[in-house]
């Protein structure tokens, strides 16, 4: 079918967000110490995350459309969404700090550091989403690339996992059930299906937007990867430690593109 890749969008999208709910179920085993290797788990979605930036959205990107551009042409339009998929994930991180929080209503509602958790954690969610939407909608353009969303998908699923355990923690160690845990952490990636489909719609009827989108969206997940994911796992783990659990996400993610 024609839109066949609006549903798929719209399920990946939903499959991701419970992803980050089903992050507080690993708080179950009492014996394991989540917050001891929680930085594992950080790297290893960093190195899934930007291989699919790389491999799955600037690559395609430097090729689709080589009939209507010049070469240079190409990569200045992908690095212009690089850029601005970067200063939107900047902008998103300015507008978070604890200080402008702090005077906004937002702080009574709730305890402020579980405010913070899951606004941060809902707005990380839209370039999420739209690198999603951009996957399914690049796959119906790009010759032998019909998975791309899926390996996007994927990627974006396991990182919300230790995403999902992130803000279950806190809400765990004051007394909240897990169900109450998966539906908070479900909560704040719900914004990924909601800004997966109009990407993906506008993507696949502008085809010129496609070129700057997939640059956004890659932008958007290297900057993530650098400011949050890399730093927070630094703080429990070791540079070595991260360094291997990086490389190896990077290399499942390009044997997950041959298996699906």
């Amino acid at each position: 079918m024609k839109y066949d890749f609006l549903v798929e969008t719209t399920v990946a999208g939903i499959l991701a967000s419970i992803a980050c709910g089903c992050g507080a179920f690993p708080l179950l085993i009492k014996r394991l110490n989540i917050q001891k290797n929680m930085g594992l788990g950080y790297g290893f979605a960093g190195g899934l995350m930007f291989s699919a930036s790389v491999y799955n959205l600037i690559l395609p990107g430097l090729t689709l459309g080589q009939n209507d551009y010049t070469s240079f042409e190409q990569v200045t339009l992908v690095l212009i969404g690089i850029l601005l998929g970067a200063a939107f994930l900047w902008a998103v991180n300015v507008s978070l700090t604890p200080e402008r929080l702090e005077n906004s209503f937002l702080n009574k509602i709730g305890n402020r550091t579980e405010i913070l958790i899951f606004v941060a954690m809902s707005f990380h969610s839209i370039p999420e989403g739209v690198a999603v939407g951009v996957g399914y909608a690049s796959g119906t353009h790009i010759a032998g690339a019909e998975n791309l969303g899926n390996y996007i998908a994927l990627a974006i699923a396991i990182h919300n996992i230790p995403e999902g355990l992130a803000i279950s923690i806190p809400l765990r160690s004051k007394g909240a059930s897990i169900m109450y845990c998966f539906f908070m952490a479900f909560l704040t990636s719900l914004p990924q299906p909601i800004a997966a489909v109009p990407a993906s719609i506008l993507v696949w009827l502008f085809k010129p937007l496609m070129l700057p989108f997939l640059g956004f969206a890659a932008g958007a997940m290297i900057f993530l990867i650098i400011m949050e994911l890399i730093p927070e796992a630094l703080e429990d783990k070791s540079p070595v430690e991260i360094a291997w659990a990086f490389v190896i996400g990077f290399c499942l993610m390009l044997l997950v593109q041959v298996i699906l």
